[in-house]
C-alpha cells in the first residue's frame, strides 16, 4: 500500500510539474512574439525615417525652385522700375526695401 500512495504523490506531482511547464512555455511564446513585435516595430522606423528624408528633400529642392522663381520676378520688377529712370532710393522706398538691397538686386543694370 506504501507504493500506492508513493505512486500517487509521483503522478500528481508530474502533473503540477507539467501544468507549470505549460505555464512557463505559454509565457515564454508570449515574450517570443512580443518581442517579434518589438522587433518588427524597431526595424519598420529606418524605413519611415528613410522616407520622411526622400519627402524633406523633394520639397526643399521643389522650394529651391519657386524660391529662385520669385527672386528673378522680384529682381526684374526693380531692374524694371530702374529702367523707367526712378532713382533706386526711391524704388527702395516704393518697395520697403533698404536702399543697399535695390543695389544688390541681380538684375540691377551696373
Amino acid at each position: 500500500m506504501a507504493d500506492v500512495r508513493k505512486s500517487a504523490k509521483q503522478t500528481a506531482a508530474r502533473s503540477r510539474a507539467r501544468e507549470k511547464a505549460a505555464e512557463f512555455r505559454a509565457k515564454e511564446d508570449k515574450l517570443e512574439q512580443l518581442a517579434t513585435d518589438y522587433f518588427v516595430a524597431t526595424d519598420s522606423l529606418d524605413d519611415i525615417v528613410a522616407t520622411a528624408q526622400a519627402d524633406i528633400a523633394a520639397i526643399q529642392e521643389r522650394a529651391e525652385k519657386q524660391s529662385a522663381a520669385a527672386r528673378t520676378v522680384a529682381a526684374t520688377v526693380i531692374a524694371s522700375m530702374l529702367e523707367l529712370g526712378t532713382p533706386k532710393s526711391e524704388v527702395a522706398d516704393r518697395l520697403g526695401l533698404p536702399p543697399r538691397e535695390v543695389k544688390r538686386s541681380p538684375a540691377t543694370p551696373r
